[in-house]
């Protein structure tokens, strides 16, 4: 399903744009300012880390989509053969590079000993997890606010921004509300999860960890494939409303 060829295109095209700068420039900058002085606790890093990843990921992720304003996409399609190979291989571009990026926000800190103690294998193992995670949250969410399904992009970008800092303050919102709308914590993305979780690691059994985290995979690979049918069926009504 995933087509290479059409891959290397997407990302050339978009590092061509130079429009990817800022978001990876914000990441950069935000984590060496983190790190700055020393030593730096390991999990509460992590966890700011990680948030500033998801930000910048749904950044990254709007200004990839709406590099060249969806003018490439009808043409794109007809040249791979299936719409589903094209939206799968346009969001493997986006999983790649959280990838990438979040290896290299784990390590850095521990190549330039920003810590006072060793990080060990389990703390790097949910750090790296939770890094990958919400930096894929970040570019999944942000699929539903490119300009091919919102037409206005400051409305876009305000709902986008919008839903971030709930994300960010979900239990916080909880904890202020009556009991019985906990559950709202849990249908807005789990970024406070994945916090909580990696603030309270080294207190708290691995399993409850393990759940985090396996909720948060969970929850983004469900939207992936939400927006991967919703995207098939879009392109497959436009086209029938052209050709008919």
């Amino acid at each position: 399903m995933l087509n290479w060829p059409l891959l290397r295109y997407l990302l050339a095209s978009y590092t061509r744009s130079y429009k990817y700068f800022a978001p990876i420039a914000f990441m950069i900058i935000s984590v060496m300012l983190l790190y700055s002085y020393k030593p730096s606790p390991v999990l509460d890093s992590y966890a700011v880390t990680s948030t500033l990843l998801f930000i910048g990921f749904a950044w990254l992720s709007l200004n990839y989509l709406n590099h060249d304003r969806g003018q490439q996409i009808s043409l794109l399609i007809l040249h791979t053969g299936r719409a589903r190979t094209f939206f799968i291989t346009q969001y493997s571009v986006l999983i790649m590079m959280s990838l990438v990026v979040s290896i290299l926000s784990v390590i850095y800190p521990m190549a330039t000993h920003m810590f006072a103690e060793p990080v060990g294998f389990v703390r790097f193992c949910l750090a790296l997890l939770a890094h990958v995670f919400l930096a894929w949250l970040g570019s999944t969410i942000a699929l539903f606010f490119q300009s091919g399904w919102m037409e206005n992009h400051g409305r876009a970008v305000g709902m986008l921004l919008v839903l971030i800092v709930l994300s960010i303050a979900g239990l916080s919102i909880t904890d202020s509300l009556p009991h019985g709308f906990v559950f709202i914590a849990y249908l807005l993305p789990p970024v406070s999860l994945i916090i909580d979780m990696l603030m309270h690691a080294d207190e708290r059994r691995l399993w409850i960890s393990v759940i985090a985290l396996t909720y948060s995979l969970v929850y983004t690979v469900v939207l992936g494939i939400v927006y991967i049918k919703a995207a098939c069926a879009k392109d497959a009504t436009e086209f029938n409303r052209k050709s008919g």
